[in-house]
């Protein structure tokens, strides 16, 4: 008997339907009928309840024989990369993941997709489940924003990307966006090494508060210069004009990195879950790298000057 059809019955005729007869099915609800049966009335047997909370179901039935295998099974899939392993293991030993499923409480039960499908279209032809797998860390959050940002809800915002824009896109492996938010982010902060300079020559280890070192700030503009406190405006406000970009395009620009780098991943990789794991997740190292770049590499330069 066709495994498709077992125990299914013609709506028509209500004959069981076996693996040898001709079957067709209703484009609407997927009802079966014998062939001769739908020819003979024209239309699907339960064509009156299309549409309705009636409308055919295909019924399930339980596999006995399955559900024995099931029980009997000692294996396991891991809930972020997809590898099987036995389910004694308390992490799975291709990615290192925790076994959930051997957890009690709420983690066997947890949604790493944030309510989203796991074949939902991410763009690209990239799913949902494809794009949980590379991002790894933090899944709960981007994948609904990714569907977000496939229909048309690009702009966001990322808090994340506003504090460390350039530590953030290194962290998240996108390295172009890093380095050229981190190389703007010094340049900008070039702008206020005059006024540094400037502030080396008041004692300010002796004031007592910011707004004694404003007053003295006011009280000098003069000495200053015009031009040295309209760079240094110029960089603050250029270094916050940096972050709101990077706060709120920064999932959209990560979007785009995570459909293009998958997409290529599956049309070029022999070990897809390999590259998933070096090209996707999260690195530490490179967040603290471009955390204490833009910290302390215009510091080193100004210390030079000063």
């Amino acid at each position: 008997m066709n495994t498709e059809n077992k125990h299914l019955s013609c709506g028509v005729c209500h004959a069981y339907l076996f693996d040898d007869d001709d079957v067709v099915y209703c484009p609407v609800c997927g009802a079966p009928h014998h062939r001769d049966c739908y020819k003979s009335i024209g239309h699907c047997a339960f064509e009156d309840a299309h549409g309705t909370e009636n409308e055919y179901k295909k019924p399930t039935f339980v596999d006995e024989r399955k559900n024995e295998e099931k029980k009997e099974s000692t294996l396991t899939i891991c809930e972020i990369c997809g590898a099987e392993y036995p389910a004694e293991n308390s992490n799975c030993p291709k990615c290192s993941a925790p076994n959930f499923k051997s957890v009690s409480g709420g983690f066997a039960e947890f949604d790493f997709l944030g309510g989203i499908p796991a074949g939902t279209d991410l763009g690209g032809g990239v799913k949902a489940e494809e794009a949980r797998r590379f991002v790894f860390t933090n899944t709960r959050r981007y994948i609904p924003r990714f569907a977000e940002i496939k229909l048309g809800k690009k702009a966001g915002w990322n808090w994340f990307s506003f504090l460390f824009p350039c530590a953030w896109f290194l962290s998240r492996k996108m390295y172009k966006a890093g380095i050229i938010t981190g190389i703007l982010y010094i340049c900008f902060s070039m702008f206020m090494i005059p006024f540094q300079i400037s502030l080396s020559h008041y004692d300010i280890a002796s004031l007592s508060g910011y707004n004694e070192l404003f007053s003295t700030i006011l009280d000098n503009a003069s000495k200053t210069g015009f031009s040295v406190l309209l760079l240094f405006a110029s960089g603050v406000i250029l270094q916050l004009i940096l972050r709101f970009v990077c706060a709120i395009l920064g999932d959209k620009i990560y979007r785009d990195h995570v459909i293009d780098t998958i997409g290529r991943i599956k049309s070029e990789s022999d070990d897809v879950d390999s590259d998933y794991r070096k090209l996707g997740g999260t690195n530490i190292i490179l967040l603290l790298i471009g955390f204490f770049a833009v910290q302390y590499i215009p510091n080193i330069i100004a210390s030079f000057l000063i």
